[in-house]
């Protein structure tokens, strides 16, 4: 005996969808490695530019003319003011990633401005160094805050917005 099945409907694959990836996590990564490899780049510029000045003796200090220092003064202003612009329009976008990569761009311009300068006065030094740290250590808070309310970020922010003002007094 022999039965007749209807024939079997054919099977076609479910049409797939894609899972919508949120386009911003590439960038909220590369934020966080840039972040670190800034960090770790400005510890050793630092670190660098410490241990120079702090192996001279007041006797064997390189003494700079007039010129240099003023040239000197110059080139970080001008790097400053291209660095605080940055940051300045990066944190006041409405991407986090932007914020983190302009905070570390600033810090790591202003450490490489330090570092190319020598004739810098020691006060001009110490200020866009405590800039940059300021920086980096807002990007390094932001990671972890909860919101602008925070207080660990408030507290980061206005140190950026303190150290700011001194370098803005070298500047104008």
């Amino acid at each position: 005996m022999t039965t007749n099945y209807p024939p079997a409907p054919q099977w076609t694959p479910a049409p797939l969808e894609q899972a919508r990836r949120s386009n911003t996590w590439p960038a909220v990564a590369l934020a966080g490695i840039a972040t670190l490899l800034g960090a770790a780049a400005l510890v050793v510029a630092l670190t660098r530019a410490n241990n120079s000045t702090s192996a001279a003796t007041p006797a064997t200090a390189p003494r700079y003319t007039a010129a240099e220092t003023a040239a000197a003064h110059e080139k970080l202003c001008e790097i400053y003011k291209l660095a605080a612009r940055s940051v300045q329009i990066d944190t006041n976008s409405d991407n986090p990633a932007f914020a983190r990569v302009g905070g570390l761009n600033g810090a790591v311009m202003l450490g490489q401005a330090v570092n190319g300068a020598p004739a810098l006065p020691p006060g001009e030094r110490s200020a866009a160094v405590a800039l940059a740290e300021a920086y980096t250590n807002a990007n390094a808070v932001a990671s972890f805050a909860t919101g602008r309310d925070d207080p660990a970020w408030r507290a980061a922010a206005d140190d950026v917005i303190a150290k700011d003002a001194q370098m803005k007094s070298f500047c104008g």
